[in-house]
């Protein structure tokens, strides 16, 4: 178990340095911007798009490398600038347990993208609108596609073939003043934060713009020999201590999610902030209140080493970059894919959580605490009565064709 899990921890490590690498197909680390950032490929709406450019508000059929930059935000909009919409689950986390508030009282942010073979399968079974997901009679099973190989009858080369993949990230806002001695210590973004007013937020129609710094970083890609999915999750090394360095007093001098000189009047290990949640324009959290997130041991001893070791040598070969400020958590992965009697495929390790994207489902308590798979594979279609939709819950934001 210990050498299969090593394997799928370095795919996972293959997996973040191709993502990550330049857009332009340069060698990740050695882009224009401060610490060799650069554009990745994930953010090149050529090889992946954000849920809110598939899901429409409308339910309208989306196309693939369509720009939409809402009116409010056209006067600032510039090359290399990304659309992020504001709907709940941008500030919210999973199944609506709270926001995560930075140490500069900013909230953290979300998104959610998806590759072309996961977005081709939505539009070509029109899974797009609520109506389309009620039209669909069958199961859902996005693509895993396949290894290069010889066609059986003829021998000719066929090429291999992407499966489905679908990437969710966190990011704090790097506010320009707070964090101007900290821009080449995260993967940065220029944002155009859009707050559609209505249901959405209290605050717009309107637009504002922020840099972001990258803290949380989580793809799920489905294969043919992981149909539950392999799941891969990266986080920032300063988002917040484990249990342990906090018991021995090993803290670094700031986190972006805990504070070592909060003494008095703390607010609860890994607690939501207190309602209202709702942010207005500017993404400040109203109440004085910071997060004290701490990581919980939930990966057992062997993974963990496992992963401390393998995350020392990729985090030295990105050393000067801005790459080298991410470490991976671990990999689950269906140790076994093909049982008849767990239809997760026995997940291993059983527990996984990211402290930014699942802060509140930290531990080790069944049917509660965050597993990729377990929480996945509760997810459903809209079609009445519901249906699995193959451990992915971006269904679920399909609207009504107008």
């Amino acid at each position: 178990m210990a050498n299969l899990q090593r394997g799928f921890d370095f795919y996972s490590w293959l997996t973040f340095i191709a993502m990550n690498s330049p857009a332009d197909g340069e060698v990740i680390g050695q882009g224009p911007r401060p610490g060799g950032d650069a554009r990745t490929k994930w953010e090149d709406l050529q090889n992946y798009r954000p849920l809110a450019d598939v899901m429409l508000g409308d339910g309208s059929k989306p196309v693939w490398g369509k720009r939409d930059v809402p009116d409010e935000c056209k006067p600032m909009d510039g090359a290399g600038k990304i659309i992020f919409r504001l709907g709940e689950e941008a500030f919210n986390q999973p199944f609506k347990t709270g926001p995560l508030i930075d140490q500069d009282g900013n909230y953290a942010l979300f998104d959610i993208l998806m590759n072309k073979p996961m977005f081709d399968y939505i539009v070509d079974n029109g899974l797009y609108s609520k109506q389309g997901q009620e039209a669909f009679g069958q199961t859902v099973e996005f693509p895993t596609g396949s290894n290069p190989g010889k066609d059986k009858t003829t021998g000719a080369d066929l090429p291999g073939r992407m499966g489905a993949i679908m990437v969710k990230v966190s990011y704090r806002i790097l506010d320009p003043l707070k964090s101007a001695n900290l821009i080449n210590q995260f993967h940065t973004v220029d944002a155009l934060i859009y707050f559609p007013g209505g249901k959405a937020t209290k605050a717009g129609p309107a637009c504002v713009e922020k840099k972001l710094g990258l803290i949380g970083f989580h793809v799920g890609h489905k294969t043919a020999f992981a149909p539950q999915w392999v799941w891969t999750s990266f986080e920032h090394v300063s988002n917040a201590p484990t249990v342990d360095d906090v018991a021995n007093g090993n803290l670094l001098p700031r986190y972006n999610f805990f504070s070592a000189a909060c003494k008095t009047n703390c607010p609860a290990k890994n607690d939501t902030p207190p309602q209202p949640w709702d942010p207005d324009t500017s993404l400040k959290f109203k109440a004085n209140y910071r997060s004290q997130v701490v990581r919980d041991k939930m990966i057992p001893g062997f993974v963990q080493q496992e992963v401390t070791d393998l995350n020392r040598p990729f985090r030295a070969t990105l050393k000067g970059t801005v790459w080298a400020n991410y470490m991976l958590l671990a990999t689950q992965w269906p140790s076994a894919h093909e049982s008849k009697t767990d239809p997760l495929g026995a997940p291993a390790p059983t527990y996984l959580a990211n402290t930014t994207l699942e802060t509140y489902g930290q531990g080790r308590v069944p049917l509660a605490s965050s597993s990729c798979m377990a929480c996945h594979g509760n997810a459903t279609t809209q079609h009445v009565p519901a249906t699995a939709s193959d451990f992915t819950f971006i269904l679920e934001k399909a609207q009504k064709a107008q």
